[in-house]
């Protein structure tokens, strides 16, 4: 079972923090940066309605981002975000990326697979529209290299074709959506916005997870296995008798314990290591 599939979310007690000065958002005036003192509690979802963890709409006052406009918000985008445009016709891929850019997102041309394959790997979230007619390696070969690489940037189809059977078989092979040339403004603004808000969300529950992971794993053998019995409930007489030590020292460890997991009450840290040591 995956660590972040048992996790609730949670968000910061905005009580008595005081934000690091340092740390603002270069895209806007969004404070994202970690409290100097932060503690976690059991709360909401994300403002996009999922599980995590210390995401920027958990860390920040976001009472004037509407719930509506999220995934697509500034304050979601990742720092290495674009829309890939692979096409080997020059004026159309000149012509879609100027189009992407209309929609507020950065785009850049590939005029083959190649070319997109050596860009690829430096990005974390957008999209991919990809023509299935390339020179060289197809669309269809390009989205298994895309698949067996394990990147998760959505695949958008663009094609000429006509075929049922074709379209077919990109969505099996796991495409996001398909446009069929030609296609209008509206329709592009439709799939890629959808396929950008997918990515984002994607990456989003990857990096809570990947938090999570790395907070665990900064307990020491010891104080995971009193983090264990605090996920089961245990009171700290309890785990003092059931570890033969003073129940002092079992404070001293939750105490680290509630540090490095970044919490406040032993509900939280249940949420976040119960299927970890069970």
């Amino acid at each position: 079972m995956s660590v972040f599939g048992a996790i609730s979310t949670s968000r910061l007690c905005w009580g008595c923090q005081k934000l690091s000065a340092q740390a603002r958002d270069q895209r806007g005036d969004i404070e994202v940066g970690e409290p100097e003192t932060t503690r976690w509690s059991l709360g909401d979802l994300t403002l996009c309605g999922q599980h995590g963890y210390m995401r920027p709409c958990q860390r920040v006052n976001c009472k004037d981002v509407a719930a509506n406009s999220v995934p697509l918000a500034r304050l979601c985008e990742s720092d290495r975000e674009t829309v890939f445009v692979v096409d080997d016709d020059d004026d159309l891929r000149v012509d879609l990326v100027e189009l992407v850019e209309g929609l507020g997102f950065p785009a850049m041309g590939c005029a083959s697979g190649a070319d997109l394959l050596a860009a690829l790997p430096a990005y974390k979230t957008g999209c991919v529209l990809l023509d299935i007619r390339l020179p060289g390696q197809d669309g269809l070969a390009v989205q298994e290299w895309i698949n067996r690489a394990g990147i998760a940037l959505p695949v958008v189809f663009i094609s000429g074709v006509q075929d049922i059977s074709t379209v077919v078989h990109c969505m099996k092979a796991g495409a996001f959506d398909f446009l069929q040339k030609p296609f209008g403004e509206m329709a592009l603004r439709s799939a890629v916005s959808s396929a950008i808000g997918h990515s984002r969300k994607r990456h989003c529950r990857l990096e809570s997870e990947k938090m999570v992971r790395q907070m665990i794993s900064s307990l020491t053998p010891t104080e995971t296995h009193v983090a264990g019995m605090i996920s089961r409930g245990y009171p700290t007489k309890l785990i003092a008798a059931e570890m033969q030590r003073s129940e002092n020292t079992v404070k001293i460890h939750r105490h680290r314990i509630f540090n490095k997991l970044k919490v406040s009450t032993a509900a939280s840290v249940a949420n976040l290591v119960r299927h970890l040591v069970d």
